[in-house]
């Protein structure tokens, strides 16, 4: 058993959205799915979302949960998009204050899809509603760790 953890970054909002993979069965969870924004026109499109939907229809993954770490100032979800594109279960955690989610965690709890183990920490500070995600070898902190800075 492997897993495949990949990672798509936005350019328009500097965002990133994770996913990770068992390959044995192909079933994921994707991590802070982005949604693009055109600013300038004040629109919302969906090609950071499509291009995670091609990657995996291409695979012939299956995307099973999909896992909000906090409520984004910065960029908008595609939670709802990709949910009604995959029909997976959605998550965030218990002091997130929303209503697309179909399961909601907390501090302590577990997640577990296939051969994936994911356990929820609460990580409050970057906003009121943070949650890491860990696993064994690496930690799906949202944006409260960057990487050489912390969250703003």
């Amino acid at each position: 058993m492997a897993l495949i953890v990949k990672t798509f970054f936005d350019a328009a909002t500097h965002n990133a959205t994770h996913l990770v993979c068992d390959d044995e069965s192909g079933n994921c969870a994707l991590v802070d799915p982005v949604l693009d924004f055109d600013f300038a026109a004040g629109r919302t499109g969906t090609s950071a979302a499509d291009q995670v939907v091609e990657h995996v229809s291409g695979a012939g993954l299956t995307v099973e949960w999909m896992l909000e770490t906090h409520v984004h100032a910065d960029h908008i979800t595609a939670l709802g998009v990709l949910r009604d594109k995959t029909h997976c279960v959605t998550v965030m955690g218990q002091k997130s204050n929303v209503d697309m989610v179909s399961m909601r965690v907390d501090e302590g709890e577990k997640i577990e899809i296939e051969n994936i183990s994911l356990d929820v920490l609460y990580t409050p500070g970057h906003t009121s509603d943070s949650y890491s995600f860990t696993m064994s070898d690496r930690v799906f902190t949202g944006d409260a760790l960057f990487i050489r800075g912390t969250g703003r």
